[in-house]
């Protein structure tokens, strides 16, 4: 890890000489870095379509087609309630509507048969009148009627649960022979096409432009694909967090919702920081510190100041000079 330190640290070692107890460190030198950093936070994976399926009417569960982890297309059945008593009311309501359809067919015909002999002066205008108007007035029924059909027939609809979207079936709480009631959870699914990662970055430590190819996130060791990046527009006022929502790309290998991942945030770039590597860090109780490299080339343990972590580097916030070197071998300094 060393090797990415290059441009940071000059490493290297330091003998003594002239004493019988010479001693060689490894070391490296305190230096400053105008170069932007970035923090590590914690996250989780969490799908962007995520959907507990619920009753809309009360029934009994009929069965139930899927099982948790099944792959599902959009429209698929999914689970059906018993609809028996709904699909009696749709028929009632669409012989009423063949039955006024009828009763409209026989008037627009005598309708017609009128009106030819009105025009013979066999028959009055007023009865012509009444004809139309009962025509009309059997026309408005129908509408109202086929009006009422539809909306049975959307109510049945309601006994058949379907997917949505294509997905993956979570869980399936109810079982066949339980009762239904408008609300009660019956299957949950999600899509795994539409994946994003969650986490809660300190609203200060957020930079004021924030683009997906300086966010990096790691389930494990691979690192995976951002397609966008998505700071909310709030903070926590308990927190003092921002929540930062990144989308994931859906070349992906195969995620699930609830796994961890790393995600690392750049932080605004600070010029004049000095940074040392984490591993010259000692830490003894409440004594955080290092051992420095004296003029007289021995090893002196120094309390310090630690600030944001960057890889394998840390920000030193006071108790080190520019130049200093730091001894990375704690072991063989604290035999000196």
């Amino acid at each position: 890890m060393l090797k990415k330190l290059c441009s940071l640290f000059v490493l290297g070692s330091l003998t003594l000489s002239g004493l019988a107890l010479a001693q060689e460190f490894n070391t490296a030198e305190v230096q400053r870095s105008t170069l932007g950093s970035s923090t590590r936070y914690d996250g989780h994976i969490e799908a962007i379509n995520n959907t507990m399926m619920a009753a809309q009417v009360a029934g009994v569960v009929k069965n139930i087609y899927v099982q948790a982890g099944a792959t599902v297309k959009a429209g698929d059945k999914l689970l059906e309630i018993e609809a028996s008593q709904a699909l009696q009311q749709q028929q009632a309501a669409q012989a009423q509507v063949d039955a006024t359809r009828a009763q409209l067919n026989a008037l627009t015909n005598e309708l017609q048969r009128q009106r030819e002999l009105h025009k013979q002066n066999y028959l009055s205008q007023g009865a012509i009148e009444r004809t139309e108007a009962q025509y009309k007035a059997t026309q408005a029924q129908l509408k109202a009627q086929q009006a009422q059909v539809a909306a049975a027939r959307t109510q049945t609809g309601f006994f058949i649960i379907r997917a949505p979207y294509n997905g993956i079936v979570i869980d399936v709480p109810a079982n066949p022979g339980d009762m239904a009631m408008p609300g009660t959870p019956l299957l949950s699914l999600f899509d795994p096409n539409a994946l994003r990662v969650t986490t809660s970055v300190p609203a200060t430590s957020v930079p004021t432009a924030l683009h997906k190819d300086q966010v990096r996130i790691f389930l494990g060791e691979e690192a995976l694909n951002i397609a966008s990046v998505q700071p909310l527009p709030t903070a926590d006022p308990f927190t003092h967090s921002v929540r930062v929502r990144i989308q994931l790309d859906a070349d992906n290998p195969p995620l699930f919702p609830g796994q961890q991942v790393k995600v690392h945030v750049p932080n605004a770039i600070v010029a004049n920081r000095l940074f040392i590597p984490l591993e010259a860090v000692v830490r003894r109780a409440e004594l955080t510190g290092v051992y420095v490299l004296s003029q007289q080339q021995r090893p002196i343990l120094r309390q310090v100041r630690l600030g944001t972590i960057t890889g394998d580097t840390v920000e030193v916030l006071s108790g080190l000079s520019e130049g200093e070197h730091v001894i990375l071998d704690q072991y063989a300094a604290s035999k000196e």
